[in-house]
């Protein structure tokens, strides 16, 4: 079994429903953190290894409502985020299902603008007193799994926020190689932004390292020809038309052009 990379108090006895509390101090800010406390979308992509599937109910400024499936189980729970900027908190519930009652309660204390300590209570009802630091230890487990990745997400997207990038020089060109050397998928940069180049078939395509909804890192899709996908949020685009397929209206960027003269390859605008 796993041991906690960081710090998990037991409950204090007679402390009811209380099984335990998992501390952590996160490199990030309050915007992006609160930014993933009401991102319902993330949950079956990023942390696919514990959801399989989620079917949202209800979602607003309030926080979300929705139906998971639990990867490991297979089983469906309802669960309830509810955010409260005031309290520098938010609250998740099971509504239905095997473990229905539990609450999980995280605070969040500013310690820089750009570091953040969270405290995660864990309050399971009907669990025998001799069990509770065990049941305890077993959610603060699975939450060091979340947050290992989701401080990877939150991190890398504050980065890609903080680059600064000027407009497009139509004259740019960048030399990328002989057909033989290149070896694809090979990202590189045109106008200080960053583009991936990769084949499809017998086409060579270019398309943004960067995924227009909250910039995380696009990939071709191995199921379908000439589309990519987003390993955070599953959003999936065109490669031809750049259009979002499914119900967003984001869509891919300017897009440099192949050119192959001589063996040699090169991307413009």
């Amino acid at each position: 079994m796993a041991e906690l990379r960081y710090e998990f108090v037991p409950a204090l006895s007679g402390s009811g429903a209380h099984v335990g509390s998992y501390r952590r101090r996160l490199p990030v800010n309050l915007v992006r953190m609160y930014e993933n406390a009401l991102d319902w979308e993330h949950l079956p992509h990023l942390h696919k290894s514990s959801f399989s599937a989620l079917d949202l109910l209800d979602a607003g400024a309030w926080g979300w409502r929705a139906t998971v499936v639990d990867q490991r189980k297979g089983t469906s729970s309802v669960i309830e985020l509810r955010l409260d900027r005031d309290a520098r908190r938010w609250i998740t519930r099971t509504i239905e299902g095997p473990a229905k009652g539990a609450e999980i309660w995280t605070h969040v204390f500013e310690v820089t603008p750009q570091a953040l300590d969270i405290v995660v209570d864990f309050f399971v009802p009907d669990v025998d007193a001799a069990q509770r630091e065990k049941v305890g230890r077993a959610y603060a487990r699975a939450y060091e799994v979340l947050y290992d990745e989701d401080v990877r997400m939150m991190t890398e997207r504050q980065q890609q926020l903080d680059r600064r990038i000027d407009g497009v020089q139509t004259t740019d060109t960048v030399s990328l190689g002989t057909l033989d050397e290149i070896s694809a998928p090979l990202t590189f940069t045109l106008s200080d932004r960053l583009f991936v180049l990769d084949k499809t078939g017998d086409d060579w395509v270019v398309y943004p390292e960067r995924c227009p909804h909250q910039l995380g890192p696009l990939a071709l899709a191995e199921d379908i020809p000439k589309q990519v996908h987003c390993a955070w949020h599953g959003y999936r685009f065109d490669l031809q038309s750049g259009e979002c397929l499914g119900d967003s209206n984001c869509r891919l960027g300017r897009r440099p052009q192949v050119r192959i003269e001589a063996d040699q390859l090169s991307v413009h605008w």
